[in-house]
């Protein structure tokens, strides 16, 4: 554990987010230094570090200790309630001190958040060049080079996917199939087993059809860029069920605007020729077969139930039916890995030739099994990750893919990234939408959450609103015309459910 005390509790969420950054796995203590009265020394023994915030008139005290030994103290000066003006200070401060402690820097810097790039974004709008950039990631938040650069590039190559929608006239749909074939050792979706739901699918179609005849209505007047359907894995569901899908979902939406229509494909041993054939008849344009690694060894410790050999077949099934845009996922740092297992997937991607790659760091999250086994898997996670990412970045520059997207999760080790790659002209608009938050995004299914956004009169957004549906899928089922109703509240639609179903 590690203690956090502060006697206030403004810049708490950067705090955690710089402490988690070099301990992802550690539970964070929040204290005031009132509530340490009733602690002795054998009890602050327990807590790895402690990190204290101490705020007076003239200034602020950064300090790490070792149960009452001090290691390392910082003084900042400044109008520290002055939030807008002095964030970055004190996280530029709070990061120098724990790579004082730890003796390690990260590739990021002091900057924590989902989103990197987004202040690239911003300082573009306010005219600055990829070069002036750079050199503000660099001076602000102390960031390497690479990292800088990363930001810059997925920057501009978002400018142009954001330029080209309506926020007010345009939206994307999301549906969600919450089924897989096994659930993986790091997955912490709202995803079952597709053998032991097998008797619920029929009636969560049943279901979902219904959620997407609303979401088309209350859309009626609005234009479709973009369908995701994702999971789980929607290609778990047998090939009638399957074909009853992408059929609903093509018989519902007007398909006149729409650029881009993608199935996460996932598991190549849930693809078969007949569900390719359905996808290319109902008009799906881009599809994602994710191996998440191309060593079999360790498929095995993550719960896959297929091997390398079938991710290739399937790739090979798909561009044989004419899918010309197919994306791969693969996580770095996944258990048992290091760099030759990296340098392997790499290599044996790059003879596919997809036209996307998505790289993620493996994150840690609290439901996943992984993280509830630690102990088992903890010796077996050794790989550095900052530089499997490197070198995945390089890889996808020698395949002719380029950086288009960015996010993080929390518990990312080493406050690392996730990015999309993709071959020029071939970016996810999805993918892009739904981070930036540009326009609304109605999402169908057990687990899934929709982002409405309230723009202003520039038709910039200004909030964004989620509303979400339950993740069991016997609740979904049962409470579907609650899961509506949700979503006719927040858009405002006045109707009664009987008047627009």
């Amino acid at each position: 554990m590690i203690l956090l005390v502060q006697n206030e509790n403004l810049y708490e969420n950067d705090f955690r987010a710089m402490i988690q950054a070099y301990y992802p796995a550690e539970k964070i203590v929040a204290l005031k230094p009132v509530d340490l009265s009733s602690y002795d020394s054998r009890i602050l023994r327990e807590y790895r570090i402690i990190f204290t915030a101490l705020y007076s008139k003239s200034h602020v005290k950064l300090k790490v200790e070792e149960g009452s030994k001090y290691i390392f103290t910082a003084y900042l000066h400044g109008e520290y309630q002055d939030k807008a003006n002095f964030r970055n200070k004190i996280k530029l401060a709070s990061y120098r001190l724990m790579c004082e402690y730890t003796g390690k820097t990260l590739p990021w810097g002091s900057l924590t958040g989902m989103r990197p790039s987004k202040i690239a974004s911003k300082a573009l709008e306010m005219g600055m060049n990829k070069a002036e950039i750079i050199d503000y990631y660099k001076e602000v938040y102390e960031t390497t080079d690479e990292k800088a650069e990363l930001s810059a590039e997925v920057a501009i190559a978002e400018k142009e996917i954001l330029e080209s929608v309506d926020s007010k006239k345009d939206y994307c749909l999301y549906v969600g199939i919450p089924f897989c074939p096994s659930r993986c050792l790091y997955c912490s979706f709202a995803s079952y087993s597709i053998s032991d739901y097998k008797g619920l699918v029929d009636g969560y179609l049943d279901a979902l059809e219904k959620e997407l005849q609303y979401i088309s209505y209350v859309n009626r007047n609005r234009k479709l860029v973009s369908i995701y359907v994702g999971g789980g894995t929607p290609t778990s569901l047998n090939e009638l069920q399957f074909e009853r899908l992408v059929t609903m979902i093509q018989n519902t939406f007007d398909f006149s605007n729409v650029l881009e229509y993608t199935v996460e494909a996932g598991r190549p041993d849930s693809i078969s020729l007949e569900k390719l054939k359905s996808m290319r008849r109902h008009k799906v344009s881009r599809i994602s077969i994710n191996p998440q690694t191309m060593n079999d060894e360790t498929l095995r410790i993550i719960g896959r139930n297929h091997n390398v050999e079938q991710v290739k077949e399937a790739f090979l099934m798909a561009r044989s039916q004419g899918f010309k845009h197919i994306n791969m996922d693969i996580i770095a740092g996944l258990p048992g890995e290091d760099r030759l297992f990296m340098e392997r997937t790499l290599r044996e991607i790059a003879k596919l030739k997809p036209d996307s790659l998505t790289v993620h760091s493996l994150a840690i999250k609290r439901a996943a099994r992984l993280n509830q086994e630690m102990d088992q898997f903890k010796s077996l996670i050794d790989m550095d990750v900052a530089e499997a990412l490197s070198m995945a970045h390089d890889a996808a520059e020698d395949m002719d893919l380029y950086p288009y997207y960015l996010y993080r999760q929390k518990n990312i080790a080493g406050n690392l990234e996730n990015v999309g790659y993709a071959r020029k002209g071939m970016a996810c608009r999805y993918n892009v939408l739904i981070i930036e938050e540009k326009l609304d995004i109605f999402a169908a299914g057990a687990g899934a959450v929709t982002r409405l956004m309230t723009l202003d009169e520039d038709g910039k957004v200004i909030k964004t609103d989620r509303v979400e549906d339950v993740k069991s899928v016997t609740d979904y089922v049962n409470r579907i015309d609650e899961m509506i109703e949700r979503k006719r509240a927040a858009t405002g639609d006045k109707r009664n459910l009987e008047e627009t179903l």
